[in-house]
């Protein structure tokens, strides 16, 4: 076994929660060679949901190098997104005191595995009219203005934020992901992107339970799902609502709607 696979599939077991499994919990693959399921996903685990670690170019790790993988477990950040939820948890113990050869090897073996459905969605490539309407100071979009006012300070106009502080949210696979649960959640309870021993600077994304509505918070997870070629689809009042019935008590809900 290549020390990539045996990485990832033994001692770093990625698939407990980046695997689907059945209704009687086990994962629906547990190699590579059990099919195109593995890696492909997981459904949420504390409220968070494991993202495609295949080679999907919206959702997956299609439009990730090697090198941005390595970064990435390295210390949890690099210029296409940065850790969320549990993954914090397993680079801040594991990944990065992991050598420098193994991250590389487990880089390598991620982008051997091929799109799960290679051929149902077409690749992201940006899209600036939302960044045009925006800094031409049209809010009308649905989300448009709660964006404004509060996520494009970090986030910026064109979505591309600044990349290893604040993430991007054009292209994120995390934001085009089918389900919206994680992004969703980190806008209600925020995010802490902690320090590792090669990025030693923290940073941290405030919730907005206290002070977004529901239909506040479903407007602006739409809006950053559908603008700079994201084309994902809309959310809900009810995802949201169901989402915020899982936040613990620190995270109240709004007390009054945001117009």
């Amino acid at each position: 076994m290549a020390r990539g696979a045996y990485l990832v599939e033994g001692p770093g077991h990625c698939g407990a929660c980046h695997t689907p499994r059945a209704v009687t919990m086990q994962e629906k693959a547990l190699t590579a060679e059990d099919g195109p399921l593995y890696l492909s996903g997981g459904a949420p685990v504390d409220g968070w949901r494991p993202v495609s670690l295949r080679g999907e170019n919206r959702t997956g790790l299609g439009r990730w190098s090697e090198q941005d993988i390595v970064r990435f477990l390295a210390t949890g950040r690099m210029p296409l997104g940065a850790a969320f939820g549990g993954m914090t948890d397993a680079i801040n113990h594991g990944t990065q005191h992991m050598t420098a050869d193994d991250q590389l090897a487990i880089a390598r073996y991620l982008k051997t595995l091929s799109p799960t459905m290679p051929a149902r969605a077409p690749g992201w490539a940006y899209d600036p009219a939302a960044t045009s309407a925006l800094r031409a100071g049209d809010v009308s979009a649905r989300g448009a203005r709660h964006y404004v006012d509060s996520c494009a300070a970090c986030h910026r106009t064109d979505g591309h934020g600044y990349p290893t502080t604040f993430p991007p949210l054009a292209g994120n696979p995390v934001v085009m992901d089918p389900a919206p649960d994680s992004l969703i959640r980190i806008v209600l309870e925020g995010n802490t992107l902690r320090a590792t021993k090669q990025a030693p600077s923290a940073f941290v994304m405030p919730g907005f339970a206290a002070r977004m509505d529901d239909a506040a918070v479903a407007d602006t997870v739409s809006f950053i799902r559908a603008a700079w070629g994201n084309d994902a689809p809309a959310v809900s009042v009810a995802d949201v609502a169901r989402i915020r019935r899982s936040l613990s008590p620190e995270h109240p809900p709004a007390s009054l709607p945001m117009n």
